[in-house]
């Protein structure tokens, strides 16, 4: 990368605009910067001039927090300030307005906030509108970016459990798309590829970004389940199966299992498993500057973001095939869904 100095800017001043910090250092694993401002002040090729929000609390925390201007009108800002890189960290419900008028304003690359928006149509519309001008769309789903889930996938690309057969996910919190969506994004992560079909049902269908069950069959056969559990607000709990061994990812990641066939003699096709360690082997550090880096590099480069728009739409397009399942009595979807208008507001 060059040594050019890019000028940013966060729009929404809430938790992952400005105020998320890593549990203040407590969490051993969670490497600051993890807020959105943070990124731009710590990483050496940014600088942060400005932010927007129509809260009166947050435009004075963020004055007083960075001493730069603050925005009632994320548009004036975007007139203004000659901006080269846009966060967006506002609730999904406004992310494509957002999207498509910071593209229109010439700037050089956008970090959107999960869920990517509320629609494939909305979804599509980004893409398009960054298209049109030019500008890199990338769609914040840290783990594209964080050195342990890289290096597992790297782990898996060189076939150390054999070709994967399934991906299973759990978590809690009871909401598909607010935290739900790095679960849909993490299992294509793993697999790379494209969705044949999909069904499923709502765990709570009248709440508000209700939780759910999905199931979901690669165009090469695999398997996908992400199951959403009501009552915990546990992270995600993974298990990725190859035909020659598990991967188990206990506590987001924290905790990495490897079990492959017990290989003595004498125990061979009895389906024991025997556990092994897997060495660190990932570089230590916040996937916020991971993605910050990423960003640079591909307006640099004219290259797509590791967590592309694209991808984030692939995402959303999983949870509309649980909601459409679900309403249509847990029928099996067909990918690409061509209801695209359905909508499902988030935050």
């Amino acid at each position: 990368m060059s040594e050019e100095m890019y000028r940013g800017a966060v729009i929404g001043l809430g938790v992952m605009g400005q105020i998320a910090d890593g549990l203040g250092g407590e969490h051993i694993s969670l490497y600051p910067p993890c807020c959105h401002a943070d990124a731009y002040d710590m990483h050496g090729q940014t600088e942060l001039v400005a932010g927007a929000t129509r809260d009166a609390g947050r435009q004075a925390r963020f004055r007083e927090a960075r001493n730069k201007p603050v925005y009632a009108d994320y548009c004036e800002m975007l007139a203004k300030e000659q901006l080269d890189i846009v966060s967006i960290a506002t609730p999904a419900t406004v992310h494509a307005e957002m999207v498509v008028a910071a593209a229109e304003a010439g700037v050089k690359a956008i970090w959107c906030e999960k869920a990517m928006a509320v629609s494939l149509t909305e979804c599509d519309g980004m893409i398009a509108a960054c298209e049109k001008a030019g500008t890199v769309l990338a769609i914040n789903h840290q783990r594209r970016w964080d050195g342990r889930y890289v290096a597992l996938k790297r782990f898996l690309d060189a076939g150390e459990i054999g070709q994967v057969q399934a991906v299973q996910i759990h978590f809690g919190g009871g909401r598909l798309c607010r935290g739900g969506s790095h679960a849909f994004d993490l299992a294509r992560f793993f697999v790379q590829e494209d969705i044949s079909w999909g069904m499923g049902w709502l765990s709570d269908p009248d709440a508000f970004d209700p939780g759910g069950t999905g199931i979901f069959e690669t165009q090469s056969g695999i398997r996908i389940v992400i199951d959403d559990a009501l009552g915990m607000q546990h992270g995600l709990w993974v298990e990725v199966i190859g035909d020659g061994g598990i991967i188990k990812l206990v506590d987001d990641g924290f905790d990495v299992q490897v079990w492959t066939p017990d290989e003595r003699e004498g125990w061979a096709g009895f389906g024991v498993m025997s556990r092994r360690h897997l060495a660190r082997n990932h570089s230590v550090g916040s996937p916020f500057l991971n993605a910050m880096g990423d960003l640079i590099q591909c307006i640099e480069k004219g290259i797509p973001s590791q967590s592309s728009g694209q991808d984030g739409c692939k995402a959303f397009e999983m949870v509309t095939a649980v909601h459409l399942s679900h309403r249509d009595e847990k029928r099996p979807i067909a990918f690409p869904i061509l209801e695209r208008d359905y909508t499902i507001p988030s935050n």
